[in-house]
């Protein structure tokens, strides 16, 4: 279908901005860039909001860089949050040109701009909650800048007393801190106990209290229900992830809902399934236990709405979402993710379930709480009937293409062949053994990867390659960007009748479809599972952001879509 380039309609100042904080978020800073130049919001004066866009874009392509590149990025974003701040007294952009003046090593400006700073917000009265917040914060953030570290952190505390549950605010505030501390070469460590509360992600070995598989005297159950109960007081845990079997997952979900944490629900398949396989074989007793943590859970997703396989790779999955999502609620609070399993740490063959979270997790160095499993376990089979590997297996799938090729001319398109056709096509053969299947079709790209983390490389690999790309010397347009949209699930493995070889087949891959043409041009979405799978199976290397929803299906909830970028260290 054609591309068609609207630039005809205007937008309002309010619409300009979010269109181009869009893009900042989404990571696309060449296309925010363009966007602010294309809307004219270079020529707006007395506007905060829009004179501190700019002064954001630089501190995203500063913190992006290092060495003398982020000096310099972070000069020239103080001088543009100065600019703001002189022609609206605005103490956001003010005390932001103070930070990025920190970031470019000019400590003298810093530090008497954050003097002004606390001076203007003593004659200021917020209103309660957010704003009073931002007010304390900002003073925070104004000693911190002075070398005044005591002061700083009375005062930060003071802030997150006047909006107490407000955790989003509090990251942004503890991020830019962080920042800060580190450009001043002092440890942040004093942060922890002003950090929202932890994430969890839960597993544990199933079995019976009273009549059913793997039967566990009281004694022993008591014993595991009280350490649990301690782990996630002492703990302060906020948000847990994990599934619902019976056993361990239940008792460490009552808990949870005992001390008032968010808890989110991950199923492998249909919940009468579930309870099928995973719930009454240990008992009866545990079905309405399972129900009342249903019923009182913040959230539930079925990652497969499966109503007759359950297997090791629909476990496997489940997990991983599980997973990730508690790593990525982590990294969106500023805070940290534990994981709490209850465990015998016999390494089994199966493929899936609680040993192989645990070794997952621990792979990562990320923190682990064991609760050993008292007595040794029958290793017993529930899903027998097992899908092949070679027929249906996890995948990361990318589909890419150029905005604005449906508008070039006929003798623009070999010129397009040759300048970004080709240049993309290198970038993929670099993962070589990595890419299971290509697909092309005009400026259309369809690949299917063995992995997240390969997926994400290639993924990033044609975006830099793109930028890279000199549209203007090839007599290409300018509008051009490329779009990378990226999911992660099970599909199927079979011989294309059409094409005489391999192919790729199923829902997921119908659905990854559908993720590119509503990404945002010269930026990378991807779905919940592949940034979930991609936190939980690398540490700490990209950074997955929420951007907006997206309808898998008519009979399916929305799916959140994500941005992902790699983290420049």
């Amino acid at each position: 279908m054609p591309d068609k380039i609207d630039n005809t309609q205007p937008l309002s100042l309010a619409e300009g901005h979010k269109a181009v904080l869009t893009l900042l978020r989404a990571g696309a800073l060449e296309q925010a860039e363009k966007e602010f130049y294309r809307l004219k919001l270079h020529k707006v004066n007395g506007n905060e909001d829009i004179l501190g866009l700019w002064g954001r874009l630089l501190k995203s392509k500063a913190l992006e860089a290092s060495g003398e590149a982020r000096q310099l990025l972070a000069l020239d974003a103080s001088e543009q949050y100065a600019f703001a701040y002189e022609q609206t007294g605005g103490t956001y952009s003010g005390i932001n040109t103070a930070a990025m003046a920190l970031i470019g090593g000019d400590e003298t400006t810093s530090y008497a701009l954050a003097q002004r700073i606390l001076v203007q917000l003593t004659e200021k009265y917020p209103a309660p909650g957010e704003d009073a917040y931002y007010h304390m914060a900002t003073q925070a953030e104004a000693y911190l800048l002075m070398g005044d570290v005591d002061e700083a952190r009375e005062t930060l505390m003071d802030a997150q007393s006047l909006d107490p549950h407000n955790f989003a605010a509090h990251a942004t505030t503890l991020q830019q801190f962080e920042m800060i501390l580190t450009a001043q070469g002092k440890d942040p460590a004093w942060l922890d106990p002003l950090r929202p509360p932890k994430a969890l992600h839960f597993a544990g070995h199933l079995f019976s209290e009273s009549g059913g598989l793997q039967i566990l005297d009281h004694e022993h159950v008591d014993q595991i229900k009280k350490k649990i109960e301690r782990i996630i007081t002492t703990e302060k845990i906020g948000f847990a992830y994990g599934a619902l079997a019976a056993g361990a997952d239940i008792l460490i979900a009552e808990q949870l809902l005992a001390v008032g944490a968010a808890l989110h629900v991950v199923m492998p398949c249909a919940e009468a399934l579930f309870v099928e396989k995973s719930i009454l074989p240990f008992g009866a007793e545990w079905q309405p236990r399972f129900e009342a943590c249903m019923a009182a859970a913040a959230s539930v997703r079925y990652v497969s709405a499966d109503t007759e396989t359950m297997d090791d790779l629909s476990t496997v999955f489940s997990s991983e979402v599980a997973m990730g999502l508690a790593l990525l609620k982590a990294q969106s609070l500023a805070t940290e993710a534990v994981q709490l399993v209850v465990w015998d740490e016999h390494i089994p063959i199966s493929g899936a379930g609680t040993a192989r979270d645990a070794i997952l997790w621990a792979k990562n160095k990320r923190r682990q709480i064991v609760v050993p499993y008292p007595v040794a376990r029958k290793v017993v089979s529930l899903w027998p009937h097992l899908v092949t590997e070679k027929e249906r297996g996890l995948k990361a799938m990318i589909f890419a293409d150029v905005r604005g090729f449906g508008a070039l001319n006929e003798a623009q398109v070999p010129v397009f062949i040759d300048a970004v056709l080709n240049p993309l096509a290198a970038c993929v053969k670099k993962l070589g053994p990595h890419v299971k299947y290509v697909n092309t079709w005009g400026d259309g790209l369809f690949l299917v990867l063995d992995s997240v983390d390969a997926a994400a490389e290639v993924a990033i690999a044609l975006q830099e390659c793109f930028h890279e790309i000199d549209l203007k010397a090839a007599g290409l347009p300018l509008f051009l960007a490329l779009r990378v949209g990226g999911h992660y699930g099970p599909v199927h493995e079979m011989d294309d009748p059409f094409l005489n070889k391999s192919g790729m087949f199923g829902t997921e891959v119908s659905f990854a479809a559908r993720i590119e043409p509503v990404t945002v041009p010269g930026s990378i979405y991807v779905s919940e599972p592949f940034a979930c799978s991609l936190a939980a199976n690398t540490n700490n290397i990209y950074r997955c952001e929420h951007v907006r929803d997206i309808s898998p299906r008519r009979d399916r909830p929305p799916m959140p879509l994500f941005s992902l970028r790699k983290i420049r260290k």
